[in-house]
């Protein structure tokens, strides 16, 4: 099953159902062709999208690949795991990227695929897929963050600096003064 070739077909096709309805996470199968046309999509998937029904799920997406990706992210991701599986000897790639779910909003998922060759639908990936918006968004506020410390450190550091050569500045104001010296005055006692 994870070799070169997969032999998933018409036959085959109900006993990929069956595993895919009791797996804890998104699963979803496509052919590599065109636009990507899906063969399987798990209870999970729709989850993911936000949709409750297969049909809701084909009409947000159509059914395929492409529609599955957020617009701005399909050309990158697809070039990606096309390069990915180029050059990974067991044929498999490691994404992420946005989608929009049914009701607008846009979510980061996780995408682990596996490209294999069949008789009956030729090349097609089959596709581990998970929610990581929270973790995604946490990762950039760490990034942001540190961007931020970065910044006040810079900041300081340039305080510092200028500081330093008001300092120096004074320092060599003060001994290039000529020497006074204070005397009692007489009158005043």
């Amino acid at each position: 099953m994870f070799g070169r070739h997969f032999e998933l077909n018409g036959q085959t096709m109900h006993i990929v159902e069956e595993i895919g309805q009791h797996m804890p996470g998104g699963f979803f199968i496509y052919k590599k062709t065109g636009d990507g046309d899906l063969l399987y999509a798990n209870h999970v998937v729709l989850n993911i999208y936000g949709c409750e029904t297969v049909d809701e799920f084909r009409e947000l997406t159509g059914y395929n690949f492409k529609g599955m990706v957020h617009p701005e992210d399909y050309d990158e991701i697809s070039a990606s795991i096309e390069e990915q599986i180029a050059v990974s000897e067991d044929y498999i790639n490691c994404v992420e990227y946005r989608i929009v779910r049914r009701d607008g909003q846009v979510r980061w998922v996780d995408d682990h695929g596996h490209y294999t060759d069949t008789e009956a639908y030729g090349g097609i990936c089959y596709v581990l897929i998970s929610d990581i918006t929270e973790k995604h968004d946490k990762m950039v506020q760490e990034e942001q963050r540190t961007e931020m410390e970065h910044h006040r450190l810079m900041k300081e550091v340039q305080s510092a600096a200028e500081l330093a050569e008001l300092m120096a500045s004074v320092s060599s104001l003060l001994s290039n003064m000529p020497a006074m010296s204070f005397s009692k005055d007489a009158e005043t006692g």
